[in-house]
């Protein structure tokens, strides 16, 4: 398989269960070793395969949740914005409820729980959360709609959206759900 991501592009890869959809993700990301090339071209031409760690250019949302069990949800967002300086606590409180209202989060009420307390739906959303606050160039969704109700899938769509158009970030969304 070949293809290439462009800064802001958005491929979707859509099929039934089983087919390798997952697999061919977890390729892009360097996860898991399989015949997939596939070329970055963002500033600077970025291919997987030429040394370059793709852990610093590529975020993947799992199928299940990536949160640390130990933490809050804002304390596991505070360990995904640790590269980012702030001026004071209280800019990074902003941020952090700012990420977790654009997937559908309350802070008030969400950001003091453990993933233990969240739904399925609501640690899917945080878990997003965690990869918008990393700014990645690239992010691979793994069934990225899966849990969660029609407004909140098109709020989390919206969000991805904006995080395309306003800072270039290249979308892999493998799916089975052709509705959205």
């Amino acid at each position: 398989i070949l293809f290439e991501l462009h800064p802001g592009d958005c491929v979707w890869l859509q099929g039934p269960s089983g087919v390798g959809k997952t697999t061919l993700a977890m390729s892009v990301a360097d996860l898991v070793s399989v015949n997939v090339h596939c070329k970055l071209h963002m500033n600077v031409e970025l291919s997987w395969r030429d040394g370059i760690p793709v852990a610093e250019h590529c975020g993947v949302l799992f199928q299940t949740t990536t949160l640390l069990d130990d933490l809050s949800v804002a304390g596991n967002l505070v360990v995904a914005l640790h590269r980012e300086s702030f001026p004071s606590p209280q800019a990074r409180d902003v941020r952090i409820k700012n990420l977790l209202e654009s997937v559908g989060l309350d802070y008030a009420k969400d950001a003091a729980k453990k993933p233990s307390e969240l739904s399925g739906g609501m640690g899917r959303r945080a878990s997003l959360a965690l990869q918008l606050a990393q700014r990645k160039r690239v992010i691979v969704l793994d069934e990225p709609f899966a849990g969660l109700d029609y407004d909140v899938a098109v709020s989390v769509a919206k969000e991805l959206l904006r995080l395309r158009q306003t800072h270039g970030t290249a979308l892999l969304l493998i799916s089975h759900e052709p509705e959205l």
